[in-house]
């Protein structure tokens, strides 16, 4: 039950930031605090490492600029989604009765999910706040990627109430976007 945790909440958190659930599992690898399956386990070699954590401080920073964050997100969905595909894959040695296909689709799924999400309520940030709360919300978003993915090492189950938080937070964003919809509409009409 652990392992399917920690693959949901590593990949899920990849949809939010690409970089850091891949760089935490990698270092978590590196110490002995989480098993990486083969060829996964590639994560922690240094010269990954360091690539990640360049590509770390690049997303940091594209991803603080209004406008230029909207486009880095549209071209980042593949990426989220092959991270989220792979750190769930990552889980395959404790999640050995479910086929590595499945496990391959389960994070493209999840880390894809999450950032659709994500991409699509950016705009309406910078489209509502003029961009003023693009670095904010980004800076949430990071931080709570790094909160998930560790969580989803250390503390499975807190990742499961991140996870619930995660997508109750996403499900009222689209319940309050449809209502403003509808509210507009019957007042243009």
């Amino acid at each position: 039950m652990d392992a399917i945790l920690t693959a949901f909440g590593l990949s899920a958190a990849a949809g939010l930031n690409t970089t850091i659930p891949l760089l935490l599992a990698g270092l978590c690898h590196r110490l002995g605090w989480l098993e990486l399956a083969a060829p996964y386990d590639g994560l922690a070699s240094p010269l990954v490492l360091a690539a990640l954590a360049l590509l770390a401080v690049v997303e940091f920073a594209g991803d603080k600029i209004p406008a230029v964050d909207s486009a880095v997100q549209a071209v980042q969905w593949p990426a989220s989604a092959a991270a989220g595909a792979v750190l769930f894959a990552a889980q395959q040695g404790a999640i050995s009765w479910i086929s590595p296909e499945l496990l391959l689709v389960l994070g493209l799924l999840t880390g894809g999910g999450v950032h659709t999400a994500r991409m699509a309520v950016r705009p309406l940030v910078t489209l509502f706040t003029g961009g003023a709360g693009n670095p904010a919300v980004s800076a949430t978003e990071d931080l709570y990627s790094a909160s998930l993915a560790g969580a989803a090492i250390a503390a499975p189950l807190l990742a499961l109430l991140l996870l619930v938080a995660l997508f109750g937070i996403i499900a009222y964003a689209g319940w309050r976007l449809s209502r403003r919809r509808r509210s507009r509409r019957r007042g243009a009409g």
